[in-house]
């Protein structure tokens, strides 16, 4: 089947609308996708919206949601069952309820229908966002931080030394080194990102001690919103991890967020063709994510009952 895919350039950089179809296995599907809680929560078509999209998930799905204490995380699990399937449905052609997603047995997505997919998924949620992060190989992992500058009494550097046990020397001395109380913070969140993703990468979980995993950085790279950084190393009990590659970003200027994906990558992905190339990841809303969505799991009164118990579950304030 021919595929007729819009492209659009930012920067210096072209990359595919975020609307682009894949009908096949031999068409990129790298997707760098990020959904604001908060501009959603303020939006007039958040019934609307929600009221269709808890029926176009699992019941499975939707039970989980519910039983969310905060308004918050309900609708990021809820963000993140619709990401899923999107994704699926755009890659692979195939109709909303045809999907079929699953998770391992450390809580890492993965497609079980259709059943020759190569693609890998992962999501992330923290702060104002939840992340989407696809690749053309199996193997990738996001995550996202809001840089927080609260810690209760604590100064930047009492609050690093109060996680030390979780980074190596090395990366601690890159925190303390920073010249300010927030860019100390922000390089913190930066290598909490980094372990994250490439713990969510490998679908091992979290190991005992986080400070196994020892992430290079190069300190002449700028870290700041607007970069990409992609010259990060990282070794694992003191072997270097070079099958990886860390893309280290903003979605903006209060949130990180780091992507790690294998470097040995199919011909016609993007990154194989250009290894410079840089995907920054774009804003998505509602709309985009129920776009060829169609009712899998009616809920009664169309969901209104729903609606109004979701609304009366408290915002967080932390």
């Amino acid at each position: 089947m021919t595929v007729s895919l819009s492209l659009k350039t930012v920067g210096n950089v072209l990359i595919r609308s975020m609307h682009s179809s894949v009908r096949s296995n031999s068409e990129c599907v790298c997707r760098r996708w990020a959904f604001d809680m908060n501009s959603a929560f303020e939006s007039k078509q958040l019934e609307a919206f929600y009221r269709k999209a808890v029926q176009c998930i699992t019941s499975e799905q939707h039970d989980r949601m519910a039983k969310y204490r905060f308004r918050d995380d309900a609708l990021a699990c809820l963000i993140g069952r619709l990401f899923l399937r999107q994704a699926t449905r755009t890659f692979t052609g195939v109709d909303w309820h045809s999907v079929e997603l699953g998770r391992t047995e450390k809580g890492k997505p993965y497609v079980v229908s259709p059943g020759d997919t190569t693609f890998g998924i992962n999501l992330s949620h923290q702060g104002d966002y939840v992340a989407f992060s696809s690749s053309c190989s199996s193997q990738v992992g996001v995550d996202c931080m809001r840089i927080d500058m609260q810690r209760g009494n604590k100064t930047a550097d009492e609050y690093i030394s109060s996680m030390s046990r979780l980074f190596t020397a090395d990366e601690l001395d890159v925190m303390r080194s920073q010249p300010t109380e927030q860019m100390k913070m922000t390089v913190f969140y930066r290598f909490w990102c980094l372990k994250e993703a490439i713990c969510k990468a490998t679908g091992e979980g979290i190991p005992n001690d986080l400070s196994t995993i020892d992430f290079r950085v190069d300190t002449g790279d700028l870290y700041h919103p607007g970069c990409f950084i992609t010259s990060t190393a990282v070794q694992v009990d003191g072997w270097p991890q070079n099958q990886w590659v860390f893309e280290e970003s903003f979605i903006d200027t209060t949130h990180t967020v780091a992507v790690c994906r294998e470097k040995a990558l199919p011909r016609y992905c993007t990154f194989n063709e250009d290894p410079n190339s840089q995907l920054f990841f774009s804003s998505v809303d509602f709309e985009f994510l129920l776009d060829g969505a169609t009712v899998i799991n009616p809920v009664m009164d169309d969901a209104a009952d729903d609606f109004s118990n979701f609304m009366n579950k408290p915002r967080k304030t932390f």
